[in-house]
């Protein structure tokens, strides 16, 4: 029996991306999915007192410098982060969130952490415990797949 396991992972997850992007769109100009990510990572990094630059974006993310750098100008033109240079070296601009940015992370996570709440009601606590020890293991799995030049 096939079950295409990682087709069914793969639409699940575009299935929750849609629903997470619907659920993060505001009235106005529109917030991508990534650029509220990029926001919680801020708000993460800056919560524990660390300097957030555009390589950690880049690196945290996995996406190129020119995209970063396009979805950062636009944060910054809502008012939702600001830059600024370090004393150490002026070329490093360290981002900030700005008290607009705050506001729209919390609100995000209310958003969120009530969309979470309401996708797993009526699962039990043990049927949630095995999920996610399997989504584990296949990501372990994955992980260890060495695929040859001919796809296999």
């Amino acid at each position: 029996m096939s079950r295409k396991t990682a087709l069914k992972v793969k639409i699940v997850s575009n299935e929750l991306n849609r629903k997470v992007a619907e659920i993060l769109k505001e009235d106005g100009e529109p917030s991508s999915g990534i650029q509220m990510r990029i926001l919680n990572f801020i708000h993460r990094k800056n919560c524990k007192s660390a300097a957030v630059y555009q390589k950690d974006v880049e690196q945290e993310f996995d996406i190129r410098r020119s995209t970063v750098s396009g979805i950062l100008q636009r944060l910054e033109k809502r008012g939702m982060i600001e830059r600024q240079s370090c004393k150490e070296d002026n070329r490093l601009k360290a981002i900030f969130l700005t008290a607009a940015g705050e506001q729209k992370v919390r609100e995000n996570i209310d958003k969120l952490e009530s969309f979470d709440a309401r996708l797993i009601n009526d699962i039990p606590t043990e049927e949630l415990d095995v999920f996610f020890h399997v989504l584990e293991k296949l990501s372990e799995n994955s992980k260890n797949i060495k695929i040859d030049k001919g796809g296999n």
